[in-house]
């Protein structure tokens, strides 16, 4: 029934005001349809909040314009009506739709003028088409340098892929660039647009947005699905940025920090931050002593002497590197390693106090369970407040817990007093308790006595590590930052694509961190 299908009869009445009854359609060219078409879905309808079809499909506020309405006080619905198409030129009309695509697709090029919009059957997709035309303007010839002497030489046109406003239909440009010849020397000249760079189909917005998206954890697979480009254009991109593969080669930081990570295709890499700003001065495709002696060599002696400090692990051979090439800088061991290595010997000696009861003892639970609260520094545990251990069927403390464990044997207790002391003068930065913890003799069992000896093989290290507020802290953050990025590639073969992508996330965070000290401010 026609009351049920209100929009259509509604717009059976708009049709006939530019075709009456009796028309003959056989008359009408394809340009009065398109016209048609046109000026309908740009009449503002009062079921749509007098926003006009192509405003409410596209999602994008038209700037009316005013000064083309004949009665200045009429109410806000008159003066929408009275905005029609035949008030407005032709020319008008132009730069009306112009200006909506431009606010659509944030394209500020003066001189690219859009006519149509328009939908394709692209490999089986329905695909946007904006159709546009971009002028040239010459007063003088370029090589001969008369003046007047341009003739119009039609449009070469090029269709570029943009990125799509809705993802399900992608969006494309069409562009017809003016050619002009000049008739004194023959040259012939054609319109350039900055949408899109020389010798290329793909917008800068494409390319910007891939590069912004790889600054975050996602898969080139994903960017390329995202932006509507194929995975080995995305890699083009990254090759064709030599900047995101360039290091530092000139200089060096005051305080590094070097170690290694697993690469691609399963090889170590060795990756120096600078352990002030957190920035990567370098990644070295493997590790190697030619290689990394290869890089340090490229360094003057008075660039390698403003060195203060190094960060590294406990292996010997980065040491020996440190010696080597850095004369005037403190050797810092990671503070995390000597933790680690003491909950490490901790862990075996308290599984094998364990393995002498039975498995069904309570001793042998006491010990099994609950083993986290043995690695909690003291002062983390509750003393106070009671809680039912399902294990050992009692209410107990989380102190009380610990000790029941470290009463089955004495040297496991001794174990747990030197870890205790040790981890309260690497937070204290206390020096002289932790000298004394490492040069006195404990009654400790084998893996405590091998950790010892290390630690004062390495004294000096240790010693630096507890004045010093530099560890390897910040590089292993980076490791862990990579593990992530190679997790979600699944893996890399190309080193080079591996490379930027740490730079591209590193600047990502980088920004997000500047965005953040920004608003913080603003939010207080």
């Amino acid at each position: 029934a026609p009351q049920q299908r209100g929009t259509n009869e509604n717009t059976n009445g708009l049709i006939r005001e530019y075709f009456p009854k009796g028309t003959d359609l056989d008359q009408l060219t394809d340009q009065d349809i398109d016209k048609f078409v046109r000026d309908l879905n740009h009449r503002p309808r009062k079921v749509l909040g007098w926003k006009s079809p192509f405003e409410v499909f596209f999602g994008t506020k038209l700037r009316l314009i005013w000064q083309f309405v004949a009665q200045k006080k009429a109410p806000p619905a008159l003066k929408f009506w009275s905005l029609t198409t035949t008030q407005i030129p032709e020319s008008k009309r132009c730069d009306l739709m112009t200006d909506y695509i431009k606010n659509i697709l944030q394209i500020k090029d003066p001189n690219l003028h859009f006519t149509d919009v328009v939908f394709e059957n692209n490999d089986g997709r329905e695909t946007q088409v904006f159709i546009g035309t971009v002028s040239l303007k010459l007063d003088r010839c370029p090589h001969c340098g008369f003046a007047d002497t341009f003739i119009k030489n039609g449009h070469s046109y090029q269709t570029i892929k943009y990125l799509s406003i809705n993802e399900s239909c992608p969006t494309m440009l069409r562009i017809g660039k003016q050619r002009l010849r000049c008739k004194n020397c023959q040259d012939s000249f054609m319109a350039k647009t900055n949408v899109v760079d020389k010798y290329c189909s793909i917008a800068k917005a494409v390319k910007h947005k891939a590069l912004t998206m790889l600054e975050s954890n996602v898969s080139q697979k994903d960017v390329s699905k995202f932006t509507g480009v194929s995975p080995s254009t995305i890699g083009r991109l990254l090759d064709s940025d030599q900047a995101l593969l360039r290091f530092n080669s000139r200089t060096l930081p005051t305080n590094i920090a070097i170690d290694e990570f697993r690469g691609p295709q399963g090889k170590y890499c060795f990756i120096i931050v600078d352990n002030d700003t957190s920035q990567i001065y370098q990644i070295l495709p493997d590790r190697l002593k030619s290689s990394i002696t290869h890089y340090f060599d490229r360094f003057s002696l008075k660039e390698r002497k403003r060195v203060k400090s190094v960060s590294t692990d406990l292996n010997s051979y980065y040491q020996g590197l440190v010696r080597r090439y850095f004369p005037n800088a403190k050797l810092v061991v990671d503070r995390f390693h000597i933790v680690s290595m003491l909950t490490r010997a901790f862990n075996q000696v308290r599984v094998a106090v364990m393995k002498q009861f039975d498995p069904n003892t309570r001793e042998y639970r006491a010990l099994k369970n609950s083993w986290r609260l043995y690695l909690l520094k003291s002062t983390s545990l509750n003393y106070t407040k009671e809680y039912y251990d399902r294990h050992l069927r009692q209410k107990v403390t989380m102190a009380e817990r610990v000790g029941i464990g470290l009463d089955l044997d004495p040297q496991l207790a001794a174990g747990y007093e030197l870890l205790q002391g040790a981890m309260t003068a690497l937070e204290e930065h206390d020096v002289d308790q932790l000298m004394d913890l490492l040069f006195t003799k404990w009654d400790v069992p084998a893996p405590f006595q091998t950790v010892l000896k290390t630690l004062r093989k390495n004294s000096e290290g240790v010693y630096n590590a507890t004045v010093l507020p530099y560890s390897n802290g910040r590089v292993e953050g980076i490791n862990r930052m990579i593990k992530l990025i190679q997790r979600t590639a699944y893996g890399f073969t190309n080193f080079g694509h591996f490379i930027a992508r740490i730079r591209l996330h590193q600047m990502g965070t980088e920004a997000e961190k500047r965005r953040r000290q920004v608003q913080a401010p603003a939010a207080a």
